[in-house]
């Protein structure tokens, strides 16, 4: 058995209902808005105090930014609605201040004990009412005779009891619904991401500070196990966008949704923040926060604490930990190291090369930011990796950078990660690169990008279920990134699985179809179940998408278009590839792997691995997987694969 209490309330020839949203008129309802029921509720529970407009708009428009006309279109419209009462007056204006509610109110209080599964037996108790005295009057001087139609000393006694009977009443369910709501919460708001704040009135630099304050309480949130957070890189599409926090919520797989808004208001700043439960779209937590804007980096601060404060221990049941100190006291450093990571993050040459620009401007800013270079050391990394700088070049500045930031922060699994990025690609030492990535992992179990990178290197190794539960641990951590998901299929694809490879990849190419990374690595897998043709044609889609955006790209997807050229036995078109190719060598790094990959599909054996030879020379990144990339198994039982593959310590 349940009990349901509902507290109406009368005034007039009004009832107010809240639990169905009625307004009643001699038990006929009346029509008003919304949000003009919500103003009189606020109104009638507060009767007799004076209300805001700040005030109401807060509580009638929570996390909006409306003007106060609003406000007023709402009190003409109830006005109009109460004046088929003509004797009473119900609604006092405060000039410049706000409102209050004059009428004498009584509170009915009905209660119905509800049986499971037998609507017969549902019983509705009698209703107590208690009335509301008005405005405090002051009798006449020396008057001591009760007015007409006041109750008894003993009869007002015994209502005043029973009123705090009920009220008591109320407030233990209250205590206990409240509990248990705390309790539901908890066990379904298990995963949660933090949206880019958006800003009212924003200009591009902006937008970037909205992205900052989600990381901010991302970075608060996230050192606890109880709670799943999606990384700062997941929501990073969602800046600038309009979007619905339910339908953003779904696509990231997560049970709730933490968003807010940053108004500038003069001097001061204001912060509205609303968790949203996923599955029903309730609002289960919101806050509002006033800070003076002298310091936007304080406000971040202030806001994050709170923010986790606040809900932290209704999702976790932990309480709030000292925050760990900023990396970065510059706030104009941390912004350009906010944007740096979203340039970064976007996987293309132009990208990165402005991610690294303002990574660079980070570590300028405040020299012992080690963030900022690791940040550094990512972009050289990955310049070199997608060959849009020669390893050779790009790598030894990736070293440099990532032994500064380790030597600022020791602990820095960003650094250790990407240390582990440097050991696998550029110094092709598995072993080396796997101790760095579990270095990463203890000082942050969920970093996605380093379980991924650790995926990857394992798959190299050959050690495939371990590969694999890495992947898994990288997926759950940022289900939806298109970097994930592609290299899921590449370590399905370096240990013979093509199916599960394919089936990867394309939900990467789901996500975005023009992701070009996608479309070469799928290719990869169509030229190994022998569908040559398929593969072909998903190489030249990765090329003319790449070309389109960037001035380089990868020169590994020419090299792949040649090899599968080779296959299909067109020579003249693989022929055709490696003229282009050697021209491009004269003005733009070209992997050495890639023209060994042709000579290989047209069974140059000699040539192979006179480029195979170089391959290693010249630092191409794809001579990690050489020990286990099915590209090559046309000339792996040669003798001479044995002595290259003793090059590289996979």
């Amino acid at each position: 058995m349940s009990i349901a209490i509902n507290q109406l309330y009368d005034f007039g020839p009004f009832r107010l209902n809240p639990a169905e949203r009625l307004l009643l008129h001699d038990d006929e309802p009346v029509h008003i808005p919304p949000k003009a029921f919500d103003v009189l509720l606020v109104l009638v529970q507060r009767r007799g105090q004076l209300v805001t407009k700040q005030e109401l708009i807060e509580a009638v428009w929570p996390g909006l930014f409306v003007e106060e006309g609003n406000v007023s279109v709402m009190i003409h419209a109830l006005r109009k609605a109460l004046a088929s009462d003509e004797n009473s007056k119900y609604i006092e204006t405060i000039s410049k201040r706000g409102y209050r509610f004059i009428a004498d109110v009584r509170v009915v209080i009905e209660t119905k004990r509800n049986f499971p599964d037998d609507s017969e037996n549902s019983v509705v108790a009698p209703r107590i009412t208690a009335d509301l005295p008005g405005p405090a009057q002051t009798p006449p001087l020396g008057t001591d005779t009760p007015r007409p139609g006041r109750l008894s000393g003993l009869k007002r006694h015994w209502l005043w009891l029973t009123v705090a009977a009920v009220a008591l009443t109320v407030l233990l369910l209250w205590v206990g619904r409240n509990s248990s709501r705390k309790t539901q919460t908890a066990a379904t708001v298990r995963s949660l991401a933090v949206l880019p704040f958006a800003v009212i009135g924003n200009t591009a630099n902006d937008a970037f500070l909205g992205l900052g304050m989600s990381d901010a309480i991302t970075t608060q949130l996230g050192d606890t196990g109880k709670l799943v957070i999606r990384p700062t890189s997941a929501v990073e599409k969602y800046i600038g966008t309009s979007r619905d926090p339910v339908v953003v919520g779904r696509e990231l797989q997560v049970d709730g949704v933490l968003d807010g808004r940053i108004q500038f208001v003069n001097d001061r700043i204001r912060v509205t923040v609303q968790l949203i439960r996923i599955a029903d779209g309730a609002r289960i937590w919101g806050s509002t926060f006033y800070e003076k804007y002298t310091d936007i980096f304080a406000v971040e601060d202030a806001v994050s604490e709170e923010v986790t404060r606040s809900i932290r221990p209704e999702l976790t049941g932990t309480e709030q930990r000292h925050p760990a100190p900023r990396p970065t006291q510059n706030n104009e450093a941390y912004q350009a190291y906010v944007k740096g990571r979203y340039f970064w993050n976007k996987r293309t040459a132009g990208g990165l090369q402005k991610g690294l620009v303002y990574f660079q401007q980070a570590a300028a800013l405040d020299p012992n930011y080690a963030q900022a270079y690791a940040g550094i050391a990512d972009s050289y990394a990955l310049l070199g990796h997608l060959t849009v700088l020669p390893p050779a070049t790009s790598f030894p500045q990736a070293k440099d950078a990532v032994a500064k930031a380790l030597k600022i922060d020791p602990d820095l699994a960003e650094a250790h990660a990407t240390l582990g990025f440097i050991n696998m690609f550029y110094n092709l030492d598995g072993k080396a690169a796997e101790d760095e990535f579990r270095l990463a992992l203890k000082n942050d179990p969920n970093y996605a990008i380093a379980h991924i990178w650790y995926a990857v290197d394992l798959a190299a190794m050959g050690r495939d279920n371990e590969a694999t539960a890495q992947a898994t641990q990288a997926l759950v951590a940022d289900p939806l990134s298109l970097t994930i998901n592609t290299d899921i299929g590449l370590v399905a694809y370096l240990a013979g699985r093509n199916d599960d490879a394919i089936k990867a990849i394309k939900k990467a190419l789901e996500i975005d179809p023009n992701f070009a990374r996608g479309h070469f690595r799928l290719g990869n897998a169509y030229l190994k179940q022998g569908l040559n043709q398929q593969a072909l044609a998903e190489y030249q889609k990765a090329v003319r998408i790449a070309g389109a955006g960037d001035a380089y790209f990868d020169q590994n997807y020419e090299g792949a278009i040649g090899q599968a050229y080779a296959l299909l036995g067109d020579k003249k078109e693989a022929q055709n590839v490696l003229q282009l190719l050697s021209n491009r060598s004269k003005t733009h790094y070209v992997p050495a792997y890639s023209i060994a990959l042709i000579y290989a599909g047209l069974g140059e054996k000699d040539l192979a691995f006179q480029w195979l030879q170089r391959a290693y020379e010249d630092h191409s990144t794809s001579m990690a997987y050489l020990k286990v990339d099915p590209a090559f198994s046309g000339i792996r039982s040669d003798p001479r694969f044995a002595s290259i593959l003793h090059l590289v310590h996979f």
